[in-house]
């Protein structure tokens, strides 16, 4: 990407934020609030991912100990070629539950589901769709907004691809007063320190392993 595509991404996005703070009730929020809900809200599927697939290894290590408690139970624990009795980590799951990859897997459910409680509760129709499509689903922003167009739902109404965006910003402002209260938005930084961009970088405060 070029540094003058950079600069114009950059200016429509610092608008983008503008307009959503102009449409918000609240004075507290700020555009660094509107910026950190954005980031949170672009790495949800992947945080997701990170869940199932972590969710999977520890059913995959349950499996595991449960065939090997069977097979203990019945006395025909198997044998290596070698002649070396064929042992199951028992200690794998214990470490598993308490390394970084636990606290980060705990951490990935408390942003999760904050998020989804902010989307879920939605009184706005449209907006609840938007929120779903856009940030849950992942869908891209033309794809959902011509979703509302056509009105595929027969619950909620068509509408033009202006009120769209209208509401997208609603959506936005919406979700970052829920993270802002409670406290979720407190482990989105953004580092302006030396090295960094001149918009600073975002990312997350992790959980330290105790």
């Amino acid at each position: 990407m070029t540094s003058t595509n950079s600069i114009l991404l950059l200016k429509e996005e610092t608008e983008d934020n503008i307009k959503i703070i102009q449409i918000n009730f609240f004075d507290e929020l700020e555009q660094e609030d509107i910026r950190k809900t954005k980031w949170l809200l672009g790495k949800y599927t992947d945080m997701v991912d990170v869940i199932k697939n972590y969710e999977f290894a520890l059913q995959q290590i349950e499996n595991g100990m449960a065939a090997y408690d069977l097979l203990s139970a019945e006395g025909s624990v198997a044998k290596r070629v070698s002649g070396q009795e064929l042992t199951a980590d028992v200690t794998a799951n214990a470490v598993l539950l308490k390394d970084q990859r636990h606290v980060n897997y705990k951490f990935y459910q408390f942003l999760t589901n904050n998020i989804k409680f902010a989307i879920n509760n939605m009184r706005d129709k449209h907006e609840g769709l938007i929120a779903k499509l856009l940030f849950m689903d992942g869908m891209k922003y033309l794809k959902a907004q011509q979703y509302l167009e056509k009105g595929y739902r027969k619950d909620i109404p068509p509408i033009s691809a202006t009120t769209f965006a209208d509401k997208r910003r609603r959506v936005i402002v919406n979700i970052a007063n829920s993270l802002k209260t409670n406290r979720t938005l407190d482990f989105v930084t953004i580092d302006y320190g030396r090295g960094r961009n001149k918009e600073g970088e975002i990312g997350l405060r992790m959980p330290e392993v105790n």
